[in-house]
């Protein structure tokens, strides 16, 4: 399966306001950490969160996550698997300090599903505990 990897003005212009160093280690983690996601499980879920649960409809699940550069910087994105044309799209939305990502979290996620949402849908998810080993 490709993996195609796309990124929007916002993520664009969250990137500038990184130093140069920051960039090439944000840029980095995504080239080498999005294709791990995919060949260790245990890897993609100590990067790979979700802050909130978006109750979409017919059951469907939030595609939207935060991945973890580093301890200070989270970047937003969607994981789609597209079984059809045997890729799966990624889709950089922002990229952020790490205080900031619950909220930046919330505002993308009901950025994207806002078209769908019914109201008052969006719950808290369970945070995630991973020790490392």
């Amino acid at each position: 399966m490709d993996i195609v990897v796309e990124s929007t003005e916002a993520f664009k212009q969250d990137l500038t306001a990184f130093s140069e160093s920051e960039q090439s280690v944000i840029l980095e983690q995504i080239q080498q950490g999005i294709p791990l996601c995919f060949e260790d499980q245990t890897f993609k879920k100590r990067r790979l969160h979700q802050f909130y649960t978006f109750n979409l409809p017919h059951g469907s699940g939030s595609s939207l996550y935060s991945f973890i550069v580093n301890y200070r910087i989270r970047v937003v994105l969607t994981w789609d698997d597209d079984p059809i044309f045997e890729r799966t799209l990624i889709t950089l939305f922002r990229v952020v300090e790490s205080q900031t990502i619950a909220e930046v979290y919330q505002q993308v996620g009901e950025q994207i599903y806002q078209p769908i949402l019914k109201s008052e849908t969006l719950t808290l998810a369970k945070p995630v505990i991973t020790h490392d080993s």
